[in-house]
């Protein structure tokens, strides 16, 4: 937005669309104009954490009165559920990708290379 200054408004239009939809969607409408990448997450809002607060917040609206922690659990739920869905909204990179173990390569070594003694 700040490389259209002093540009006509329809060109500043559609660098603001661009912006706009870009960063939500990943999809730029005006490509003359520029790309944006996409930065909003719609996959990433379900998560393990909004999962565990939309659980814990359903415990808690449960009609039975015997359970303990209902208030508590509904009031964690709620903020675990916020915290999820706008931490995962905003997070970067594949949500779905849980593999801690980085890939590693092949090291392959030649008969020439190798020294017997």
């Amino acid at each position: 937005m700040a490389s259209s200054a002093g540009q006509p408004i329809a060109t500043r239009a559609q660098n603001f669309v661009n912006s706009l939809i870009g960063r939500i969607t990943g999809y730029n409408p005006f490509p003359q104009t520029g790309t944006v990448p996409q930065t909003i997450s719609i996959d990433g809002m379900f998560n393990k954490w909004s999962g565990i607060g939309l659980g814990a917040w359903l415990y808690g609206m449960l009609p039975v009165k015997q359970l303990p922690q209902k208030g508590k659990a509904k009031t964690l739920g709620k903020s675990l559920l916020t915290g999820g869905v706008l931490g995962g909204l905003f997070s970067t990179g594949n949500p779905h990708n849980t593999n801690l173990i980085s890939p590693s390569r092949a090291i392959t070594v030649s008969s020439s290379e190798v020294s017997y003694t």
